[in-house]
């Protein structure tokens, strides 16, 4: 690859990613909870919003990552910053599991005029992140429905089927945790101060399937 992105995001886009997925803090030393760091073979940058200037700044010097204030008058957005660093029929990496299929679409279209590859399968700082945390495996419970939510899974998921009849979809997916823990009246404790387990769940007209960690369910 011709460079290599990293952002602040989990598989999930939650607002609050675990230890594990804190990469960007890990390779570049800014700890600030947005972000986005991106390296080329000749330089790298990090871009970061007005909460984070002062913070950046101090935390990145020395280490060779140029600061890019983001709205800031003159300072180019990634996707531009990429457009000019990186060679024709050049490739971009970064981990697919953690960037929106929106941004990956604008990226995408700046890039198309110079032949732009994307590698979105490996995780390369993973490679280097000898003592990288472990991927969080909190137990899963279930909430009392009665209690708390008003309603059981089975009514919500009726509730879900229905309007995806109204929609035209046999098969709706669901990867933001907290759409996860509504549904299926769970919780877990997998992002700090977030009730939510790493999770992944697909809902049909005559299933509904939930993929989690089997480690972190108990006989209940």
């Amino acid at each position: 690859v011709d460079g290599w992105m990293v952002n602040s995001s989990d598989y999930h886009d939650s607002e609050y990613p675990g230890d594990y997925f804190k990469q960007r803090s890990f390779l570049s030393g800014f700890t600030g909870s947005a972000g986005t760091l991106v390296v080329t073979v000749e330089e790298a940058g990090l871009w970061t919003d007005g909460r984070y200037f002062v913070q950046a700044a101090h935390q990145l010097e020395g280490s060779g990552i140029t600061l890019y204030k983001m709205g800031q008058k003159d300072v180019p957005a990634i996707a531009e910053f990429l457009a000019e660093k990186l060679p024709e029929n050049g490739c971009l990496g970064f981990d697919g599991r953690t960037v929106g299929q929106e941004y990956y679409l604008e990226l995408k279209k700046t890039l198309e005029e110079k032949r732009i590859r994307f590698s979105l399968l490996e995780d390369l700082g993973d490679k280097v992140w000898e003592d990288r945390p472990a991927l969080s495996c909190e137990k899963v419970w279930i909430l009392d429905a009665e209690k708390y939510s008003g309603m059981t899974a089975a009514e919500k998921l009726a509730k879900v089927r229905e309007s995806m009849k109204k929609a035209g979809a046999t098969v709706h997916l669901l990867t933001s945790l907290d759409d996860i823990a509504w549904l299926f009246n769970i919780r877990g404790g997998d992002v700090e101060c977030n009730p939510v387990a790493l999770s992944y769940a697909a809902v049909t007209m005559s299933d509904a399937v939930l993929f989690v960690q089997e480690k972190a369910l108990d006989s209940e």
